[in-house]
């Protein structure tokens, strides 16, 4: 049966799409739309939808605004996320269909610079099918947080030791002001806000989330600006804590220096290991090898389409992602 494709006003569709993704056995959707669309929405969102021959709702694609930057340039991005079919309409040549349309429409735009998204394995045919580049991998590193393996890496690795302070909530004012001083260096990362981290933090999203601001101990301890800012989760029970963002000042302090100042928190905490993702070819994974992290096979790989003609994007080593920026949630 030939599907009918349209660009939606995602808020406007919202029962709709909340009531497509109930059926497909997501029933923690509703939660997140009504927490993150709004948002999205506002800094330039949309959705599009697949529709059968009786107008019903089966298929849905959504891109959400993201920003990156470094010292240097600024790209606009278009992250896909939320692709879903009824099992009736499920197949290879409707989700290229659908996703065709929405790449067309964010070129035509001239909004986006590029999308990109980090596919689960049954959609990498889709995402070649499209021409997506694939620009790297995403993938797990963990650290042992045994205390000689950790001073071994620490003194290896040249790390400076960082204060570490503690914040259990996103609207403490210490987090909006870390925010404001954390600008982008040399790095190409997307730019964050109090706004796009509420889209993550809730319901089952991200856990026993918690916030660590990390001063350099040199510069006179906890009176001086935050260095950097790094967002940890736990789930109940288990002896690993994750690093879902970080972001930190380098001009100011090493990765080197951030990665143990977190691993000493998480260990002091009773943790066991700390990991975190990040792309493998990137200069950040290599700050987390010589930090004594062990790469695991755990891997979702990134692609890119260009949206605009004539867009540049810097070389892979030089971007810097976690888990929060991309959209296999």
């Amino acid at each position: 049966m030939a599907l009918t494709i349209e660009r939606c006003d995602s808020l406007a569709h919202g029962d709709e799409i909340k009531a497509l993704f109930l059926r497909n056995d997501r029933p923690t959707f509703p939660a997140f739309f009504d927490r993150a669309y709004p948002y999205a929405v506002s800094a330039g969102a949309r959705s599009w939808v697949a529709r059968d021959g009786r107008g019903v709702m089966v298929g849905h694609l959504a891109a959400f605004p993201r920003v990156f930057r470094d010292a240097t340039r600024v790209a606009r991005a278009a992250l896909l996320v939320d692709n879903v079919f009824d099992a009736a309409h499920r197949n290879f040549w409707s989700a290229v269909e659908l996703c065709r349309r929405a790449l067309a429409d964010l070129s035509a735009t001239g909004d986006f610079d590029f999308a990109y998204t980090d596919p689960t394995p049954p959609g990498l045919a889709l995402v070649r099918a499209l021409r997506f580049t694939q620009v790297g991998t995403l993938h797990r590193f963990v650290l042992p947080l045994q205390p000689l393996y950790l001073g071994f890496f620490r003194i290896k690795a040249r790390a400076e030791p960082l204060s570490v302070e503690r914040v259990g909530g996103r609207d403490d004012a210490r987090i909006a002001a870390a925010l404001r001083a954390l600008r982008p260096g040399a790095r190409f990362r997307g730019e964050r806000s109090l706004d796009l981290y509420a889209t993550r933090l809730g319901g089952e999203t991200i856990p026993n989330w918690q916030w660590l601001l990390l001063r350099a101990e040199r510069e006179g301890g906890g009176g001086t600006a935050v260095a950097g800012l790094v967002l940890t989760a736990r789930p109940p029970g288990a002896a690993t804590a994750s690093v879902v963002d970080a972001v930190w000042d380098d001009a100011r302090v090493s990765p080197a220096s951030v990665l143990h100042a977190v691993a000493r928190a998480a260990r002091d905490d009773g943790c066991k290991k700390l990991s975190m993702f990040t792309l493998a070819e990137s200069a950040l994974a290599r700050s987390l090898k010589a930090c004594g992290f062990v790469r695991r096979a755990d891997a979702l790989p990134v692609v890119v389409h260009l949206s605009r003609e004539g867009a540049e994007l810097p070389p892979i080593r030089d971007w810097s992602m976690t888990y929060f920026d991309g959209s296999a949630w």
